[in-house]
């Protein structure tokens, strides 16, 4: 299982490779036990401009066991 700050390194090297600005990575557990007994890790990038490689990122996400969300 990835760490949250292994998660976040993960998707900062991203951003930074492609130049893409952000105000900070946040990463947290949520605990899904009573519907699917999971307990995914989200990573949120905060302040987020639209960008057409948030598809490429959440590839990377997925290919790393995490999810990614935007704020």
């Amino acid at each position: 299982m990835i760490t949250p700050n292994k998660a976040k390194a993960i998707i900062k090297a991203a951003l930074e490779a492609n130049n893409l600005p952000f105000d900070k990575l946040t990463a947290k557990t949520v605990d899904f036990t009573d519907l699917a007994r999971a307990k995914p890790l989200f990573v949120t990038i905060h302040g987020w401009k639209p960008n057409p490689i948030f598809s490429t990122l959440q590839k990377i996400a997925k290919d790393n066991g995490f999810k990614l969300d935007v704020k």
